[in-house]
């Protein structure tokens, strides 16, 4: 996912941007993840729909919605799921390859309030981060 200007962090949307917890099937066929979106779908393919489950799932986890109250420094921060949606990457972006799946393995791998340094420096993020 890309930069978000506010937080100065890939949305790893964020997720954006991150561990798949293969517990059912959705209608494709695919694994749902612990954000409830099919899990082996690639982020660009993403309706809005389901880019604002995500955003709903990996926002509180990593960062917040409006001003943060408890997180300092740069951190995952939109004003609202609307701005999340804008910033997921859309199929558009041709070099982004990740998958839900690896955004959420990402996302799990963040601590609270994660910075762009905790970003950058956990190999589960890599794949996200990889032309997203």
């Amino acid at each position: 996912m890309r930069t978000h200007p506010i937080a100065g962090v890939s949305a790893i949307a964020f997720s954006f941007l991150l561990i798949a917890s293969c517990d059912g099937s959705s209608s494709s066929g695919g694994n749902l993840g612990a954000s409830g979106v099919d899990s082996s779908k690639r982020l660009t393919t993403l309706t809005d729909a389901e880019r604002g489950q995500l955003c709903d799932w990996m926002v509180p986890k990593v960062g917040s919605y409006g001003t943060p109250a408890t997180c300092p420094g740069p951190f995952l921060v939109y004003p609202d799921q609307a701005a999340c949606i804008v910033d997921s990457p859309d199929e558009t972006e041709t070099d982004c390859l990740a998958t839900v799946a690896q955004l959420e393995a990402c996302v799990n791998a963040l601590p609270a309030c994660a910075t762009l340094a905790d970003v950058s420096g956990t190999p589960a993020c890599a794949a996200v981060l990889a032309g997203c």
